[in-house]
């Protein structure tokens, strides 16, 4: 559990000792956003079945909930943070939030996966690594958002330690957690990445035309580093 945390800090804080201009901060996004499209396509959407085949819920309900999960970002983006002044910066903002929101709910959902699962060691490499490249893609997008970096600090701080948190309340939480509960959180944060990833983060990487060829194989590289880690 220890181990989770300091590697999910570890990441996390890893992007600000680098000092970041534009250009450089938009080709790690490319690396960032091949990272969460590996984890929504190759972890979070095959979990899905899984989900739906332990609840008692019909599927399209599910699939309905994920829906839900594309309009509300959408709607927090273009109704609640979107403004005619220093418009990229508004709804870079609310990509922040988004991405946080999704990556918790995942991640506290591993939490109570991994404390009813034996932790080998092929699986808990699997699980560090994972957690490292979510906290680096996080601060990436908090870093595009401008966030200030003592609120950047703080937030990653609260991330890494979600899913020690959801390993610890695994015990005390599963037997009165139903399926069910677990299928709409994880339904939830599938449409929220689902949103993020398509239509926020991979036209912002390629908005500029320099250094495509760069992004294009760190995009990549993000993606493969995903399915590695499966």
């Amino acid at each position: 559990m220890l181990e989770l945390l300091l590697v999910g800090l570890g990441g996390g804080l890893l992007p600000l000792l680098v000092k970041w201009n534009d250009r450089r901060l938009h080709i790690a996004l490319a690396l960032s956003t091949g990272i969460f499209l590996g984890a929504v396509f190759l972890h979070m959407l095959p979990e899905l079945p899984t989900t739906i085949a332990d609840a008692d819920i019909e599927p399209r309900l599910l699939w309905a909930v994920a829906l839900v999960g594309v309009l509300a970002i959408y709607f927090l983006e273009s109704l609640l943070f979107r403004t005619h002044d220093h418009d990229d910066i508004h709804r870079h903002t609310a990509v922040g939030y988004a991405t946080l929101a999704g990556l918790s709910l995942h991640a506290f959902t591993v939490g109570l996966s991994l404390s009813a699962t034996e932790l080998t060691t092929p699986i808990m490499v699997g699980i560090l690594f994972h957690k490292a490249f979510e906290a680096f893609s996080l601060t990436s997008v908090f870093k595009l958002a401008h966030f200030e970096q003592k609120k950047v600090v703080t937030l990653i701080v609260v991330f890494a330690c979600i899913t020690p948190l959801g390993l610890l309340l695994g015990s005390e939480l599963l037997p009165q957690l139903s399926p069910n509960a677990t299928a709409i959180a994880v339904a939830l944060a599938v449409g929220t990445f689902l949103y993020v990833c398509l239509t926020e983060l991979l036209p912002e990487v390629f908005h500029h035309k320099e250094d495509v060829a760069a992004k294009v194989i760190l995009l990549l590289i993000g993606i493969c580093g995903m399915a590695l880690i499966q």
